[in-house]
């Protein structure tokens, strides 16, 4: 009898070290592990930025990041290849269904604001643009339009999908040409007098990063109007008004259901100093109060 039990015994002990609960135990905490998160290409500046502050505070934990267009990014978060991703859109409501149906939840965060900075090259004195010139030069209805070359990072990105959503395009029969990266747009500018870029303004909204500096002293970025009297770019003051036409916010959607690295690196860039790397960055933080003053300067 005495044999029996201790068979049974053994027989527990390796069910549970083999399947069960034993499995579902996280490998992950608010600051330790490791995690993909996808992000649009657009972003690459802050969150690269913010993922390098958050490791630095927090020695063992490892992020991941993988550069996608945005739908891309949104479909691996769907398939489970990414814990989280930095997107500038919500989910569509079919999105949605999907994480309905497998019962997952998701949140999403928004935590910074940038615009769509639209570019041309160092010899083009036109500076000025309006909403409707855009729009018709997006689908080839635009008077000279012929004469001006409409560059993109990559027809699926955040920063095209945005104008689509703005101006109810469509998805199909767009004048544009990809080159590959927000960085790829900036060059080809810098080398094609007739090109006009379309990238994420954070490539260019740093002052104190050299890469981002040595970008805007090599290019115009335009004043874009929405009623062709007030002109404004996509910086700071503006896109804390929320006078720049372009403008958008940029968010964190997160499919985790414990409180993991995923929770701990959203907690991070919406508090304070996440928010400071968003303000350094050039852009706008949307979790903490900034302070807008204007000053008056008698000449």
């Amino acid at each position: 009898m005495k044999s029996k039990i201790l068979l049974f015994l053994f027989a527990l002990i390796g069910v549970s070290a083999c399947g069960g609960a034993a499995n579902d135990v996280p490998k992950d905490g608010p600051a330790t592990g490791s995690i993909q998160i996808g992000v649009d290409e657009s972003f690459s500046p802050l969150i690269k930025a913010e993922k390098a502050a958050f490791e630095e505070n927090y020695h063992f934990a490892k992020l991941n990041l993988v550069f996608k267009p945005e739908n891309e990014a949104i479909a691996d978060l769907l398939n489970d290849k990414v814990r989280s991703v930095v997107v500038s859109r919500e989910l569509t409501e079919a999105e949605k269904g999907i994480f309905a149906r497998k019962k997952i939840t998701y949140r999403s965060f928004k935590f910074a604001a940038d615009g769509i900075a639209l570019i041309v090259n160092k010899s083009n004195q036109d500076t000025l643009i309006t909403l409707d010139r855009l729009r018709s030069l997006l689908n080839g209805t635009a008077k000279n339009g012929k004469d001006i070359e409409l560059v993109v990072d990559k027809a699926n990105s955040s920063n095209i999908k945005f104008l689509v959503d703005q101006f109810s395009l469509g998805n199909s029969g767009l004048a544009v040409a990809e080159v590959g990266s927000n960085k790829a747009v900036i060059e080809y500018v810098q080398s094609h007098k007739n090109a006009l870029g379309i990238i994420g303004s954070n490539w260019i909204s740093d002052g104190e990063n050299p890469t981002s500096l040595g970008f805007i002293r090599s290019i115009h970025v335009l004043s874009v109007s929405a009623n062709g009297k007030d002109y404004y770019q996509p910086f700071g003051y503006n896109l804390a008004l929320k006078k720049y036409p372009l403008r958008r916010e940029i968010k964190m959607i997160l499919k985790e259901s414990h409180s993991g690295l995923g929770t701990g690196f959203v907690n991070y860039v919406c508090g304070d100093m996440g928010q400071l790397i968003v303000l350094k960055a050039g852009l706008i933080p949307l979790t903490r109060p900034i302070t807008i003053r204007q000053y008056q300067i008698n000449q």
